[in-house]
């Protein structure tokens, strides 16, 4: 049988291209880097949530400063040498910390965010979904099944009570000493006084209650994101704090139409949310845009958002196929792409640092 003889010269050729081949395709990619310390005001955390019931939620830093990034180790992992724990919800910074709310494990790890190291583990949490400081040492946690809000110390760092809401209770802010929450099971946003811990208020919306932010108007706008299954639709409103009235709002025309994590600029006239892609639209738009800004390409899928205050940069994270890793990309204000993170699985919140 003939022989088939391949020189030494093929196979120099072969390593060589290979080697090419490698330095092309990593000249682009950010230093991948583990820091023990994490200075203030240089990058954000992003929380991945993992793959639901797989356990795998994980924590990523980007650091802005030298486009460095921690994305083959899982820094509370690494931190602490245990897992984070099943679907890494939100992340808050509370009195020096930050709050790591892992909503289907029921509990919130409390971390120092410059070495990721553990300070305490809230527990008898049912599903928490974000924690917001209302008071000094005083902290509400929104639930997706415990119908109530949960209080707990900051100091102790344990659960002391609860306020009975029934429903999905989602994002909170804190504005004129008054706490609004959005209820994603019901038509009302409610408000609560943070000094006696009672439901004081609630305005009639629409289904799907999800996001909100006050603006430097002082008013609060709110999407409700409807809900498909249920065929309810949603709309975005913009509130009068004082008077309760709404100002403005758009009710959506259809209960396929479903956006998410209302965004706004830094300069506050302009606002952004998710709806398979990236819209954005002056305050004072007559009507919603027809196009996004950012288009969603085939095979991704749009999950978080958060804006960049020093330069309007628009950070998108990808969920992908909610079982590979994802990333995060980066876009000007007028939705042209600048680079990409790779991150855990399934990313979705961010958290400035």
């Amino acid at each position: 049988m003939r022989k088939k003889i391949i020189s030494t010269k093929f196979y120099i050729l072969i390593a060589l291209s290979a080697s090419v081949l490698i330095l092309y395709s990593c000249k682009d990619e950010p230093p991948k880097t583990h820091p023990t310390q994490l200075g203030q005001g240089k990058g954000l955390f992003v929380s991945n949530e993992g793959t639901f019931g797989m356990g795998n939620a994980s924590l990523t830093y980007i650091n802005l400063e030298n486009d460095s990034l921690n994305t083959d180790v899982d820094l509370f992992k690494t931190s602490n040498n245990r897992s984070l724990g099943d679907v890494f919800q939100s992340m808050s910074l509370i009195n020096k910390y930050a709050w790591l709310v892992v909503n289907n494990s029921g509990k919130i790890e409390v971390i120092n965010p410059e070495t990721s190291k553990s300070v305490a583990t809230i527990k008898n949490l049912k599903s928490p979904r974000y924690a917001l400081e209302v008071q000094p040492g005083k902290v509400y946690v929104s639930d997706l099944y415990s119908n109530s809000i949960s209080i707990v110390d900051a100091n102790s760092f344990t659960k002391t009570r609860e306020i009975k809401c029934k429903g999905w209770t989602e994002e909170m802010i804190l504005f004129q000493n008054k706490v609004w929450v959005t209820n994603h099971n019901s038509d009302y946003l409610y408000i609560i006084n943070p000094s006696t811990d009672i439901i004081t208020d609630s305005i009639a919306l629409a289904y799907g209650g999800s996001s909100l932010v006050s603006d430097k108007d002082g008013k609060i706008w709110v999407l409700c994101s409807g809900d498909l299954i249920k065929k309810r639709t949603g709309g975005l409103f913009c509130i009068n704090p004082t008077t309760l009235k709404i100002e403005k709002q758009w009710q959506f025309a259809k209960d396929d139409y479903n956006p998410v994590k209302l965004k706004q600029n830094p300069a506050n006239d302009s606002l952004y949310f998710i709806n398979q892609g990236i819209f954005g639209f002056p305050k004072t738009a007559a009507n919603l845009p027809v196009n996004p800004i950012i288009s969603q390409p085939s095979g991704t899928s749009f999950y978080g958002l958060t804006i960049q205050l020093s330069t309007g940069n628009l950070f998108v994270s990808d969920a992908i196929d909610f079982v590979s890793r994802g990333k995060v990309s980066v876009y000007s204000p007028k939705g042209i792409f600048i680079k990409s993170y790779k991150t855990g699985v399934v990313p979705g919140e961010f958290l400035w640092w």
